[in-house]
């Protein structure tokens, strides 16, 4: 369950080089730079011996880059980039709504047992969902049957929808880990206008919280059946074709420790996106709108997968077959709900 070496490649370069930019407006900024700003980027350079400049009221060489770039810059051009701030200022907070939840991914670490899916993609949509502290669900009732439910279709042979998850998860994965290096090496992010490594940090911790949150869970559960399948084997077996039986565990300080660690992450994780993003400059909003597109995609995707695997469960624990009865209405959700047992059974 650890996060994928791949996203490494994603923090970017510790120190920025000035050198990469967003195509539509790079050419103005690279003639700037060496331009009017020739004297600040020179002494900036890697390698060079200078002390930082505290002019303007930068106190470094790179902030003394930068300073010279935005006042050297058209109001045309200062006003379409900080329009693309705002954009991408609210990416994080809405791919966490497209998103899936720590919960979800969680079932499917602990109970589908499929880890190297789930971070996959985990790795293709590095977004978390708010969580409230202490409400955390109980596993059986975010699969819980409700009337009308629309259950798992089948798409073709296990190894053919098989091959298509990992093709999907591991193409949104290359997808993220490409326009979040970009991202890196292509803005300027004010919060530290050095370094290029905050959009890989936030990819990066949204997979941690999501790992907390599966562990989680497992502190609750204790797998009944199967008894000694290897993890490979359920690796690659479908969420709808599982035979698994699970012991609900009694709540302990562990539990209630990891919980409210996940839902704090969560919120931490979309408040720290918001500031990182909404801070970056140099990017026009044609631009903005290519790089929100990408993560869209990925993030939709990867949650089209997930829900594919959750309904392959449901079709297991809610379908007409299951082995236990839901009564009365849930106040909340509207959803049947009743009494939650204390082993449940998750078999085709």
């Amino acid at each position: 369950m650890r996060p994928l070496p791949i996203f490494l490649l994603a923090l970017g370069t510790a120190a920025r080089d000035f050198r990469s930019w967003y195509p539509e407006y790079g050419a103005i900024f690279d003639s700037t730079l060496n331009g009017e700003c020739s004297a600040e980027y020179e002494a900036w350079k890697p390698g060079n011996q200078g002390m930082p400049m505290t002019s303007n009221g930068t106190t470094s060489l790179g902030e003394a880059v930068v300073q010279c770039l935005l006042s050297s810059t058209s109001e045309f051009i200062k006003t379409n980039t900080a329009s693309a701030a705002v954009l991408l200022g609210i990416t994080p907070f809405a791919l966490s709504v497209l998103g899936s939840s720590s919960e979800e991914s969680a079932l499917l670490y602990v109970i589908a047992r499929r880890p190297l899916l789930t971070t996959f993609l985990l790795a293709g949509s590095p977004v978390t969902s708010a969580l409230r502290p202490f409400e955390y669900k109980p596993p059986v009732g975010i699969l819980r049957s409700r009337e009308g439910r629309f259950y798992s279709i089948k798409l073709g042979p296990a190894w053919f929808v098989l091959f298509l998850e990992y093709f999907i998860a591991l193409a949104c994965v290359a997808n993220v880990a490409h326009v979040t290096y970009e991202l890196g090496v292509g803005v300027i992010t004010m919060l530290l206008p050095d370094s290029s490594f905050l959009p890989g940090l936030w990819a990066a911790t949204g997979i941690l919280v999501h790992v907390i949150g599966a562990a989680c869970l497992k502190s609750r559960l204790r797998l009944v059946r199967p008894d000694g399948e290897t993890l490979l084997a359920s690796e690659f077996t479908l969420s709808s074709d599982k035979d698994v039986k699970v012991e609900t565990i009694p709540e302990t300080k562990l539990f209630l420790v990891l919980s409210w660690l996940t839902s704090t992450c969560t919120t931490f994780h979309v408040i720290f996106g918001t500031l990182a993003f909404s801070s970056m400059q140099f990017i026009s909003v044609r631009d903005a709108f290519g790089v929100i597109g990408r993560y869209t995609a990925s993030v939709t995707l990867c949650r089209v997968i997930t829900m594919y695997e959750m309904s392959g469960l449901r079709s297991s624990v809610g379908g007409p077959d299951a082995n236990y009865t839901d009564e009365g209405q849930d106040p909340v959700d509207g959803v049947k709900a009743g009494p939650l047992p204390r082993v449940f059974t998750f078999a085709p």
